[in-house]
């Protein structure tokens, strides 16, 4: 904890975003930290940046990331490169030590947007990976990747249970034949419920592990092959805070609050990272004497009900945004899409204040339109409404203070 201690004052001395805060003092305790939502980060932009990492920053020397908008707010983030190296170091040791999986296997994903416009790529190649377009997932489409897969052979996926949801359900309407080069599926990103991971074991037969992260940290927690998701101790430090601020040090459930150890240009100190779960200290099988994190509730994904009756993946939808975003420099700061029918969507954008009288909401409409690759979707109708303020977390509590559940929901299927 002195460790830690001394990574949070030297932050809190250098990033202008905590230097405003004007809260260290030498005696200070680490409950003395104020915490930190993520839209108070949205909001400092560049402010979050420390001091001495600015002339990269303005160099073009880091690495730029945004959050992925599966939680329904966009937040650009800064690495150094070998501070990235170093925190996904922890999760690549793990994979190898549990399921035997090594960066020079072949692997297959999922994107959302890699090339702005309407150039983007239904796949991509980067080396022994391939990645596939989540635009315009037509069972059709689905049947196709999956049959290219089966030539290409990889060795491990990494899906969003929402994807592999639909992966296993191609594979079953077209009685495809099983991918026997998979050993490991590893899920990250959505919930994984236990009805979701069944059916990936039926239809791929092979080794499961639940991994918990975020852009702003990488690596969070990794399940062991014990069915526990252990905290990557050397690359985060992880508290259960409850309604009044408090750190819960019993099993009770609580608001998340991550602090990076690894991330020294962009460091994010008892950072709410909106999910809710509990702590636990106790043996596991894997004999890991890092502590295991139960999540309660977190981000999940609903399908889109269509007219035609097939389920599509929302982030479709989301890809859509993200190519405002590319094209108009991140304008967009949180989003919430709603579904009143078949056909019928609102979209709700939180837009830079700066910017709201010079946007045309047409012009939005057309960009998000024109985001659209999957052709049923793109003739639905979309209502863009721009909000003022941003979403606040749906977190509801007990007569008690203790966490009742709740979840800020990017995607809203109303009927």
């Amino acid at each position: 904890m002195e460790k830690l201690n001394t990574f949070a004052k030297k932050s809190y001395d250098t990033v202008p975003m905590y230097i405003r805060k004007r809260c260290v003092r030498d005696d200070m305790k680490w409950e003395d930290y104020p915490t930190i939502e993520k839209n108070e980060v949205i909001e400092q932009e560049a402010g979050a940046i420390a001091t001495y990492a600015i002339p990269l920053y303005y160099g073009n020397k880091l690495i730029r990331t945004r959050t992925s908008g599966s939680t329904g707010k966009y937040m650009e983030i800064y690495w150094k490169k070998s501070d990235y190296a170093k925190s996904m170091m922890p999760l690549w040791i793990l994979r190898k030590k549990y399921y035997d999986i090594n960066p020079e296997d072949k692997m297959c994903f999922f994107f959302t947007i890699m090339e702005i416009g309407n150039n983007d790529k239904d796949r991509i190649i980067q080396g022994n990976q391939i990645g596939y377009s989540k635009s315009n997932l037509s069972m059709e489409r689905l049947k196709t990747i999956y049959l290219e897969m089966l030539e290409y052979k990889p060795v491990w996926m990494l899906l969003q249970p929402s994807m592999a949801i639909l992966l296993c359900r191609c594979v079953k309407r077209y009685n495809l034949p099983k991918l026997d080069s998979i050993k490991y599926i590893e899920l990250t990103g959505e919930i994984l419920r236990d009805e979701v991971r069944k059916l990936i074991t039926e239809t791929f037969d092979c080794k499961i592990a639940n991994q918990y992260g975020a852009n702003e940290f990488n690596s969070i927690a990794y399940e062991c092959p014990y069915g526990n998701m252990h905290i990557m101790t050397s690359n985060v430090y992880v508290e259960v805070l409850d309604k009044a601020g408090n750190i819960i040090t019993d099993d009770r459930e609580g608001k998340l609050y991550i602090t990076t150890k690894t991330n020294t240009a962009m460091p994010l100190i008892r950072y709410g990272i909106g999910d809710i779960g509990k702590i636990e200290q106790c043996e596991c099988g894997c004999e890991s004497k890092r502590p295991i994190l139960r999540l309660t509730s977190g981000r999940t994904n609903d399908l889109i009900q269509t007219e035609s009756g097939e389920e599509k993946t929302v982030y479709t939808l989301i890809r859509a945004i993200d190519n405002i975003n590319y094209e108009m420099d991140g304008l967009i700061k949180q989003f919430q899409i709603e579904q009143n029918s078949y056909t019928d969507f609102i979209i709700k954008l939180v837009i830079d204040e700066d910017e709201q009288d010079y946007i045309p909401v047409e012009e939005l409409k057309k960009l998000f339109v024109n985001g659209i690759y999957d052709e049923e979707l793109k003739k639905c109708n979309y209502s863009i409404w721009i909000e003022d303020e941003m979403f606040p977390e749906e977190v509801m509590y007990d007569e008690n203070g203790n966490v009742a559940g709740g979840k800020f929901k990017y995607f809203k299927r109303m009927f």
